[in-house]
């Protein structure tokens, strides 16, 4: 029994849009999305707690490695979300939202315990306004493909991967990431929605910059807009952001990108499909290298699920190319991947994936099993 002094006796599981809404762009869009457990008090206040513990067994078979077998937590790690609304005041809702994630690891994970998210959210007629920590813009909704929102996607780590995987990053999307920004969110005008905000610029590795040379003097800009009915969602998103050089050791160059995508859903059948051209910074996250030369970099897939009653059956592919070095860096992922959800709270879930590179380096197949508790 929970009990709380400044709670009213009225303690029931309430499900929040906001509060859902949160966790759903900012856990990677892990899905189903459960009521949270949440707290009223006399004045108004309330607090809600919801999140999701998803827990992976994968057998992998690594071409230039050993053979692995690993617990870990896929694409998504670990979540608590905490929210606090504020009473509605001067037709303003206020709330802050603050993440915990964990990895699963052996031993103590100091390193593999961190926040995500840790922002405002000031809502009105206006629409929305987040500040703070949180998930990105460009390359949503496209990250909140079936097969990797809710399973594991490209094993980037091989064979002793044990934090979270990559889900598509680089072989179907561009990472949106999790970085500080001030976003506005519009309502929803008549299905069609749109998003921008600033954000603070993504920055060179010092291995990349020994010398501290690159400078960052304006924000990156990012936004979306998407429109959604009964049966399609179709969006599109971008970015840009300036990388500077202070003494000239390299030349100034602008990092941007672009997608499309859309869904359609008839009946139990569901299909989305993503494209994305990205230049200066690589097929996979913001920043990863020095790319003066503006490289460009693609990502797309396709996938096709079907649902009957509790169980849904998927399958996608999807690819990625990157100019940049020898422009040997092709690669693509299939995954095939089933879900079952148990009860409201427990999905059960079985994954196959290949993956190849046009090298031939890093190839491997992996069967995966799991299951996620949301709440």
């Amino acid at each position: 029994m929970i009990e709380n002094k400044n709670c009213s006796n009225a303690k029931t599981l309430r499900l929040s849009a906001l509060a859902v809404g949160v966790a759903l762009v900012a856990g990677g869009f892990s899905a189903p999305a459960a009521a949270e457990l949440s707290l009223e008090s006399d004045s108004g206040w309330k607090f809600g707690v919801n999140g999701h513990i998803p827990v992976f067994a994968v057998f992998g078979d690594f071409e230039d490695e050993e053979d692995a077998f690993n617990v870990t937590t896929g694409f998504n790690p670990a979540t608590l979300q905490t929210n606090i609304y504020a009473p509605t005041q001067n037709g303003l809702t206020v709330s802050g939202h603050f993440q915990m994630n964990a990895n699963l690891s052996i031993g103590d994970a100091d390193e593999d315990f961190r926040s995500r998210v840790a922002e405002i959210a000031v809502a009105g007629d206006f629409g929305t306004v987040n500040i703070g920590k949180g998930f990105g813009i460009y390359g949503t909704p496209a990250i909140g493909d079936n097969g990797s929102a809710l399973g594991v996607g490209l094993i980037g780590g091989g064979p002793d991967q044990v934090a979270a995987t990559a889900g598509r990053i680089g072989n179907g999307y561009f990472y949106a990431d999790f970085t500080p920004r001030v976003m506005y969110t519009s309502n929803d005008l008549g299905g069609l929605q749109f998003k921008v905000g600033v954000f603070t610029p993504s920055k060179l590795s010092d291995a990349e910059d020994p010398g501290g040379d690159a400078e960052y003097a304006t924000p990156r800009i990012e936004g979306n807009v998407v429109y959604s009915a009964d049966m399609f969602s179709l969006w599109t998103s971008a970015f840009t952001q300036d990388v500077d050089s202070k003494t000239g050791a390299f030349d100034d160059y602008t990092m941007s990108g672009v997608d499309f995508g859309g869904s359609v859903s008839l009946g139990g059948l569901g299909v989305r499909a993503n494209y994305a051209m990205t230049s200066g910074t690589g097929n996979g996250v913001f920043a990863a290298r020095l790319d003066d030369q503006e490289e460009d970099a693609s990502q797309w897939y396709v996938e096709s699920t079907y649902d009957f009653g509790a169980t849904t059956l998927g399958a996608s592919y999807g690819e990625g190319e990157d100019d940049i070095g020898t422009g040997e860096n092709d690669s693509d992922l299939t995954m095939i991947f089933a879900r079952y959800a148990a009860t409201d709270a427990l999905t059960l879930m079985a994954e196959y994936q290949t993956y190849g590179t046009e090298t031939g380096d890093n190839e491997y197949n992996a069967f995966i099993v799991g299951s996620q508790l949301t709440f």
